[in-house]
C-alpha cells in the first residue's frame, strides 16, 4: 500500500514514459523514484490522478541515479530524478522534463539561535572549520554534522553548489535526506541539509537565510529541480500523461507545497 510519504509522486513519476503495451493494459505504472521527491509529495494528487486517468503506480523509491539506472536498464517506465543526465545517459536515449524546483535549505537543531549564516560559514560548518556554534553567534554546542550518504542527489548537489573546493565532513550519515531530517530534530547542535518542501513538515527544525537571502528569495544560492525522466520522446498516452501532471490543477498543488513549477 503506498504510504503517503511515496503517495503524491507517484502520481507524478507516472506520467512521462512510454510505458509497454503490456502495462498499460494492466493500468498499472511502474516507476522509480528519487526518495527526496517522493517525500516532497502528499498523497492529494496521487488519488485525483488516479481517479482521472484509471491507472494505477507501483513506485519504487531509490536514489536519483539508481532510479534513472533502473529505467536505462528497463525495470522500469519512468523514472523522477534531482540528478541532471549525464551525457552518457542522454546518449542512451533518456529525456528529462523538469517539472519544478525547491530550495536546498540549511537546517539546524531548534536550540541553535543564530537565523542567518554567510555562505563562507555554510561552507566551514560543513568542512568541519567551525567546530562550535558559539564561533557562529550561536550557543555553546559543538557542531555535529548529519548528511545523507554520498549517493543521494541531496548529498551531490548539496556539494556541487556550496562546497566549492572544501571537502564535506560528517559526524553521521543517513540512507536518506529525510532520515537526516528527523536526526537533525533530535541531537544538539546537529545541522544537514534537505530540499524545503520535506523540512516544512517539521516544526522544530530551524531554517537558515544564507547572507541575508531567504529560501523564498530568487537570488537564495541553493536549488535543485525535480525532473521526469523518460525513455524517448513522450507519445500517445504518455503524452496525455505527461499533460496531466503539467495541469493547472497539478500546478497549483506544487505551490501549495512550496514548490516551484516550471510551466506556466
Amino acid at each position: 500500500m503506498t504510504t503517503p510519504k511515496k503517495a503524491l509522486f507517484v502520481l507524478l513519476t507516472a506520467l512521462a514514459c512510454a510505458l509497454p503495451p503490456a502495462v498499460l493494459a494492466q493500468g498499472v505504472v511502474n516507476a522509480s523514484c528519487s526518495s527526496q521527491i517522493a517525500e516532497a509529495f502528499g498523497r492529494v494528487v496521487l488519488d485525483d490522478f488516479k481517479k482521472t486517468t484509471g491507472l494505477g503506480v507501483t513506485l519504487h523509491v531509490f536514489s536519483s541515479q539508481i532510479s534513472v539506472n533502473r529505467l536505462k536498464n528497463g525495470f522500469c517506465e519512468l523514472a523522477a530524478s534531482a540528478l541532471k543526465l549525464s551525457p552518457e545517459d542522454k546518449k542512451s536515449g533518456l529525456v528529462a522534463i523538469p517539472i519544478c524546483k525547491d530550495p536546498m535549505v540549511v537546517i539546524a537543531c531548534k536550540e541553535i539561535t543564530v537565523s542567518n549564516l554567510s555562505l563562507t560559514e555554510v561552507r566551514r560548518l560543513f568542512s568541519g572549520h567551525i567546530t562550535n556554534w558559539k564561533e557562529v553567534g550561536g550557543p555553546d554546542l559543538p557542531v555535529r554534522i548529519i548528511t545523507p550518504i554520498q549517493e543521494t542527489a541531496a548529498y551531490v548537489n548539496f556539494v556541487r553548489q556550496a562546497m566549492g573546493a572544501s571537502q564535506m565532513k560528517f559526524d553521521y550519515q543517513a540512507a536518506k535526506a529525510s532520515t537526516a531530517v528527523e536526526a537533525v530534530s533530535h541531537i544538539p547542535g546537529a545541522i544537514s541539509f534537505a530540499t524545503r518542501s520535506v523540512v516544512s513538515k517539521y516544526s522544530n527544525i530551524k531554517t537558515f537565510s544564507v547572507d541575508g537571502m531567504k529560501p523564498t528569495s530568487k537570488k537564495y544560492p541553493y536549488m535543485q529541480t525535480f525532473s521526469l525522466i523518460t525513455r524517448g520522446q513522450p507519445s500517445g498516452v504518455i503524452r496525455e500523461v505527461l499533460n496531466y501532471s503539467l495541469s493547472e490543477k497539478v500546478r497549483e498543488n506544487m505551490k501549495h507545497l512550496g514548490l516551484t513549477p516550471l510551466v506556466d
